[in-house]
């Protein structure tokens, strides 16, 4: 005799289990989708935790010494706002002292701050790509005390990475890492 019930029973479990395989399937792909996305993220929130910038051959804390014998001579140079500017293509580079000439410039003067393209750090999207490849940032404002532009921030391990867009809606303009 046919046990109706009994057969109801385990075709009703093949298919919760058949359901669970299946779902089960789909959250290993949305995780693995994820892992792709925090890879990217933890690379460059990494390279920031140690000073660095993709693209840019020398770090944050790096000498004038250093600077000089990995990149050679600057294609201009001059003072700005944080200390004597070197510029290279695609980026440039701020120590943390003032003078008239590079040679000025102790050996031992540290960068503090690296302004780069951002094509050369492969980061030339809008706010929201950005906070997509590298998650929430620490902080998002409309800086209105100079040329009204949108600032995403992250910070990590005392230093500060800042993507400036012309608005909310335009590309990057440039990509800033500087000490806190």
């Amino acid at each position: 005799m046919v046990d109706l019930p009994k057969i109801c029973r385990n075709a009703l479990l093949i298919v919760v289990l058949s359901s669970m395989t299946l779902l089960g399937c789909s959250n290993i792909f949305e995780k693995t989708e994820d892992i792709a996305v925090n890879s990217a993220q933890s690379d460059t929130l990494e390279k920031v935790k140690n000073g660095q910038l993709e693209g840019v051959l020398i770090g944050i804390g790096a000498t004038k010494k250093e600077v000089l014998d990995k990149i050679g001579t600057p294609v201009k140079s001059g003072n700005s706002e944080y200390g004597f500017t070197v510029n290279y293509e695609g980026f440039h580079l701020q120590f943390e002292d003032y003078a008239k000439s590079i040679d000025e410039v102790k050996d031992t003067s540290k960068v503090v701050l690296m302004n780069a393209e951002p094509k050369t750090v492969g980061m030339t999207g809008k706010p929201e790509e950005i906070k997509r490849t590298l998650g929430e940032p620490s902080r998002e404002f409309m800086d209105d005390s100079g040329d009204h532009t949108f600032i995403l921030e992250y910070e990590n391990n005392g230093n500060l990475l800042r993507f400036t867009f012309d608005s909310k809606e335009s590309p990057v303009k440039y990509v800033t890492l500087r000490v806190q």
